[in-house]
């Protein structure tokens, strides 16, 4: 099958059998000037990574490693919210092979309550605002559970293990391609707001559970309520207090 050349934005997407990282090579050539709209795929990463530097486990030929360039007219606390828009986005494209899609606040989709896929959005600063910003996606599309390394087992999963087929990573590209470019314009017309809304708060991993929220040196104990218009977390404490959260780890709360 031929390989995608444009992405929907009209520019180029350059594949690669392996690289360090798709978003380190992609902010490399964000600041020689490469336009928005650029995407690098790979079929495997030595040295993926996401939120806080973990590493991304990026075996070759299984998954599907990619970043996108934007140069959006953001501020740069609007920047973080990328993330949740380009899991609504993954949610709408893989729905039909894998029902049941889930996004995990702030930055995962999750299947089967196991992480099925990360995203970082990550910006280099600019006069006013982001000089570009950087999308970087890991989808587990053909791991099996033995192709994981011992220490994730139990908590990530793949589009094979979930659906029980094998898929063709670059075919899924395009249409998960098509869909982040159609949200991301809504995103920048009106926010965190009508159908982005709706596809978060209505498939929210965490959605009124308990959990553990880890921000800073701070662990807050509450109900997730869901995310407010700014992308924060909304939590509801058991002192009656509703806070709500524009960064930190959620985890569910272990049950004793």
């Amino acid at each position: 099958m031929s390989r995608l050349q444009c992405s929907p934005w009209g520019e180029r997407i350059e594949y690669f059998s392996k690289l360090d990282s798709t978003s380190l090579y992609l902010k490399q050539q964000a600041r020689a000037g490469a336009p928005a709209g650029r995407v690098v795929v790979a079929a495997e990463q030595s040295a993926g990574y996401g939120r806080r530097g973990r590493q991304w486990h990026s075996p070759a030929g299984l998954n599907l490693y990619f970043s996108v360039l934007l140069r959006p007219r953001l501020d740069y606390a609007t920047v973080p919210r990328l993330s949740l828009v380009t899991a609504a986005a993954l949610k709408l494209a893989l729905d039909d092979i894998c029902p049941g899609l889930m996004i995990k606040w702030p930055n995962d989709l999750f299947a089967g309550g196991r992480k099925l896929a990360g995203i970082l959005a990550e910006m280099d600063p600019g006069a006013g605002g982001p000089a570009f910003v950087v999308i970087g996606v890991g989808l587990n599309v053909n791991a099996r559970e033995e192709d994981f390394p011992p220490e994730l087992a139990g908590q990530v999963t793949s589009l094979r293990l979930e659906s029980g087929r094998r898929r063709d990573p670059e075919t899924l590209l395009p249409v998960i391609l098509g869909e982040l470019a159609r949200l991301v314009g809504l995103f920048q017309q009106q926010g965190l707001a009508g159908e982005i809304m709706a596809l978060i708060n209505d498939n929210f991993h965490l959605a009124g559970r308990e959990v553990v929220l880890y921000s800073g040196t701070q662990e807050i104990v509450g109900r997730a309520l869901g995310i407010d218009a700014v992308g924060r977390l909304r939590l509801d404490t058991p002192s009656g207090e509703c806070l709500a959260f524009s960064a930190g780890e959620a985890r569910l709360k272990k049950s004793r």
